[in-house]
């Protein structure tokens, strides 16, 4: 028996396959899952900061089985990566922070060395994980970087993440688009369908 398939089915299944191919991740390892630095340029006082795996000083991942813990004591440590994008066009940058407002602690993110977030003591409700995120133009070959210190304990870092939104010069359709497109070429075919069994 041939199994039929309607062409608003594969219109859709291809149409999706693109629109996920649209929220790739830029970051390597941003969610640590090889379990180690890999794709990371780590700097400065890496004391007491290491890529830890299940519960741990309070934290547990928030994506997959890894996470960072960061606690350099007494000056902070760095945590880098350099990727390609597209000039011009808007990208979201995000990571998960958890962090128990430890004094003195402090953590910044920074897009291309300009900082999009500076915290001085964070504190995350009841130390779970919160969602930071961030609209940048990318230029072409841009960098994320964190820096990091606490003296008293640890904060943790997750799910960092650099995807374009589909707007720019090059503007890229969103995958919500794709979506409503699929679902119109799913409904086509199935009239064309209909018909052709009149």
């Amino acid at each position: 028996m041939r199994l039929k398939l309607l062409p608003g089915v594969v219109a859709l299944n291809v149409v999706l396959v693109s629109a996920s191919a649209f929220a790739q991740n830029l970051v390597t390892n941003g969610s640590f899952e090889t379990g180690y630095w890999t794709g990371w340029t780590t700097g400065d006082n890496f004391q007491d900061t290491e890529v830890v795996s299940g519960y741990f000083s309070y934290y547990s991942p928030e994506d997959g089985t890894y996470y960072a813990v960061l606690g350099p004591v007494g000056s902070p440590g760095t945590l880098s990566q350099t990727f390609s994008d597209e000039p011009g066009a808007q990208y979201t940058f995000s990571f998960y922070l958890a962090a128990a407002g430890d004094h003195p602690s402090a953590f910044s993110a920074m897009w291309d060395g300009n900082t999009v977030l500076s915290l001085t003591d964070p504190s995350t409700y009841n130390r779970e994980w919160q969602l930071y995120s961030f609209t940048e133009i990318g230029t072409g070959t841009d960098s994320i970087s964190f820096s990091f210190q606490d003296d008293p304990g640890y904060m943790a870092l997750d799910n960092i993440v650099v995807s374009s939104n589909g707007s720019g010069t090059g503007t890229i359709p969103e995958p919500s688009s794709f979506i409503l497109l699929g679902s119109g070429l799913l409904a086509l075919g199935g009239i064309a369908h209909r018909k052709s069994r009149v």
